[in-house]
């Protein structure tokens, strides 16, 4: 090495000997990353999660110089996953995704969740946010929300609908539609949207909401009709499909931002990988490539710190909780 990098770097085992590291641990840290790094995805591939973690990783792994593996581990909600990251090394070499639903909706759930999302994890960045379309098969008649609110009603006790876990905002705002009506409608999980999208294409369930990644294609083909999208906004890759809230339904679940995903690593990763990995992704968001084919997805780029992305984790909590309580659903977790 040239004498001034080793000067760099006898001054970081240094400040690392001083923060308790020990100079091997603060050596490890600057040459970070030295191997391929585990990308712990707790949805099946096709999602939006996984859609939106390979776009940016991508883009990472260009700027590290080293590899990037996805990991899907679905299933319980993601809850597989994200136990997955909480209990890795917390050397930087495995991190993961997460989603407002798995650190949020699923613990407020599960007393019996194996993580503590406040204590348990280091935030490294809130990517992006994910509104949802409601879909119907091509073949209904269901035109708009209007018109899917009195097929509702005239079919009490006979319709289902499916969404990727218990507490996930696509069941909590189909069921506000079924208490609202007295409707009755069944509700089924799955372990991710493809396979949902297999059950609602073969007819097994009635209506979906969808992220717009997953919609867009299938509307495109003739196969699905989409009647609505979360928030208050229109989407830019979706600008001819209105809002639910601008049709009229004006509980407030309907108006909100349904989720997000982000990156986490393990709690106890040093603090410089954290912000190393923290600053690649941002930086990441920013490229036009990876902007635009977010957009183009009908995601919101956001690219947050981690402390700004923890804070968004804070601030939510306790929405969801009311949410999940008006909904119906017992809250059995913190």
């Amino acid at each position: 090495m040239d004498h001034l990098n080793r000067r760099q770097l006898l001054g970081a085992a240094a400040g690392g000997a001083l923060l308790g590291l020990g100079p091997r641990a603060a050596f490890a840290q600057a040459d970070f990353p030295n191997q391929p790094i585990k990308f712990i995805v707790p949805y099946a591939p096709g999602g939006v999660t996984d859609l939106v973690m390979r776009t940016v990783s991508k883009q990472v792994e260009s700027k590290i110089g080293q590899s990037i593996v996805i990991d899907n581990r679905a299933g319980a909600g993601g809850m597989l996953g994200v136990t997955a990251v909480a209990k890795a090394q917390p050397t930087g070499y495995t991190i993961g995704a997460t989603a407002s639903s798995s650190i949020i909706a699923s613990p407020l759930l599960n007393a019996d969740v194996p993580y503590n999302a406040a204590t348990d994890f280091a935030y490294i960045s809130l990517l992006a946010t994910v509104p949802m379309v409601l879909c119907v098969p091509a073949s209904s008649s269901v035109k708009d929300a209007a018109e899917f609110l009195k097929f509702v009603q005239a079919n009490k006790g006979k319709l289902s609908y499916g969404s990727t876990a218990v507490g996930h905002y696509a069941h909590v705002a189909l069921m506000e539609v079924s208490d609202s009506l007295n409707a009755g409608m069944v509700h089924s999980p799955y372990k991710g949207e493809t396979p949902l999208m297999q059950d609602f294409l073969g007819g097994q369930i009635n209506f979906a909401f969808f992220a717009p990644s997953t919609a867009k294609p299938q509307a495109d083909g003739g196969k699905l009709r989409m009647i609505g999208v979360s928030g208050t906004k229109r989407l830019k890759n979706l600008p001819n499909v209105p809002t639910l809230a601008e049709q009229g339904w004006a509980a407030p679940v309907f108006k909100m931002n349904p989720g997000w995903v982000g990156v986490i690593a393990p709690a106890k990763t040093p603090a410089a990988i954290v912000h190393r990995l923290s600053a690649e992704y941002q930086a990441a968001l920013k490229t036009q490539e990876v902007y635009d084919k977010i957009v183009d997805n009908g995601m919101d780029p956001v690219g947050s710190t981690g402390e700004q992305f923890f804070a968004t984790y804070q601030n939510e909590k306790p929405v969801w909780k009311q949410l999940l309580t008006k909904a119906g659903l017992e809250v059995k977790g913190a």
